[in-house]
């Protein structure tokens, strides 16, 4: 793994992320861990560290050569549209990190993807998951395209023309258990300001959910 200066992308693992891997003991174990929208690398970096093996997808050519850049050879990484599905992956995987995808696929794709997922999991398996709730600032911007999902008219945020699906706290539990059968949750809402090109963007809000399939 490169030094932090040679990084590129994100430098540091989403903070719940890493809340996530101590809390649940999985810094005192090793196993295989899955990242669905894996971007530059950022979260696998701590898994990484801590001697799991390592799986990213995503949809970024860019993304995953930074990824490769940023954590060698040891990781594997996978270009693939998850709206269409999953890729071919072999499991069984210890732990599933979700935390900046679902928002970004419709409700049947994203129901689709979990339900593909959840034969590859091992008995209990750790998932995180963190997607964004109806009373997000991006909520409404834009055209509705299905209920609560919105083609986004906001260039602040650098979303404008992506599709965003936004969820009721019960609607992604009831989304979680019913696909992947997910128990032994937590719940955290987290909401939060940002800095985006320059303007200050308030009203940011998401739900993280862990927990661990069968």
């Amino acid at each position: 793994m490169r030094s932090l200066r040679e990084i590129r992308g994100l430098k540091y693992p989403d903070e719940f992320v890493v809340r996530h891997f101590f809390k649940r003991g999985l810094s005192e174990r090793t196993g295989r861990v899955l990242e669905l929208g894996s971007g530059t690398g950022n979260n696998l970096s701590l898994y990484q560290t801590w001697d799991w093996t390592c799986v990213g997808v995503d949809y970024d050519a860019g993304a995953l050569a930074d990824a490769r850049h940023n954590l060698g050879d040891g990781p594997e990484f996978i270009q693939a549209d998850l709206s269409k599905g999953l890729p071919p992956l072999t499991g069984p995987f210890d732990a599933l990190i979700i935390p900046n995808l679902l928002c970004y696929l419709t409700l049947s794709q994203a129901t689709a993807v979990l339900s593909e997922l959840k034969p590859l999991l091992a008995a209990g398996a750790e998932v995180f998951v963190r997607t964004r709730l109806i009373d997000d600032y991006r909520y409404g911007r834009g055209v509705e395209e299905e209920p609560d999902g919105f083609r986004l008219a906001t260039p602040e945020t650098g979303e404008a023309g992506l599709f965003n699906r936004f969820y009721t706290q019960h609607g992604l539990v009831d989304l979680l258990v019913g696909t992947l059968g997910l128990t032994d949750r937590n719940e955290l809402a987290v909401r939060f300001d940002n800095l985006q090109a320059g303007r200050r963007v308030p009203g940011n809000s998401d739900l993280v959910v862990w927990g661990r399939v069968p």
